[in-house]
């Protein structure tokens, strides 16, 4: 049986060249970097085969470090990759974006001040479109707004979705989930 971990965050060092975006308290949740050689001996220790790769929200819209291990290492990673919907330079990239080495398609988060209102406004309307048409899987982080993945998936049944986190984020820990599992539901 082939085990694969449906998303892990890597990331390497803050240096000078490579800050952390720290909008919205976005900060790494260890206070070492988990780099992928890292990553790779955890999995071995797991005995998981495969990891489906997700930048970080403190590496912002960088995609480079977890497309390199993908790169480095195609037969154990592959990416959910990010862009902000809120560029139009972004809508350039859609036609190409499963044309990169290990990428699979997105992942976009609707959980910081600065993404909430997208789902609400129209910002992130395009999108949707565009990766039906392109056939580009998208993994939703939007613990605040799930009855909108449906809203999105009713009006694009063409649209690979994936719940991420099954809608649920940091406030359930430790509660009974059902409530919000029957959102999701």
């Amino acid at each position: 049986m082939t085990i694969i971990d449906a998303q892990v965050h890597i990331w390497p060092p803050e240096r000078p060249s490579r800050p952390y975006v720290t909008e919205d308290a976005s900060k790494p949740h260890r206070t070492i970097p988990l780099t992928r050689e890292q990553l790779l001996e955890e999995m071995a220790a797991a005995k998981v085969d495969r990891a489906i790769l997700v930048p970080p929200s403190w590496e912002g819209y960088r995609n480079d470090y977890v497309l390199e291990a993908a790169r480095l290492h195609p037969d154990r990673f592959a990416v959910m990759g990010k862009v902000p919907l809120n560029d139009p330079a972004s809508k350039n990239k859609l036609a190409t974006w499963l044309d990169q080495p290990g990428m699979l398609g997105f992942r976009i988060s609707f959980r910081h001040s600065g993404t909430l209102s997208f789902l609400e406004d129209g910002t992130a309307d395009w999108f949707w479109l565009d990766c039906e048409r392109y056939d580009i899987p998208v993994m939703i982080f939007a613990p605040f707004s799930v009855g909108k993945i449906g809203e999105i998936a009713k009006r694009h049944p063409g649209l690979r979705v994936i719940v991420d986190h099954m809608g649920l984020n940091v406030q359930w820990k430790g509660k009974n989930l059902g409530a919000g599992v029957d959102v999701v539901l």
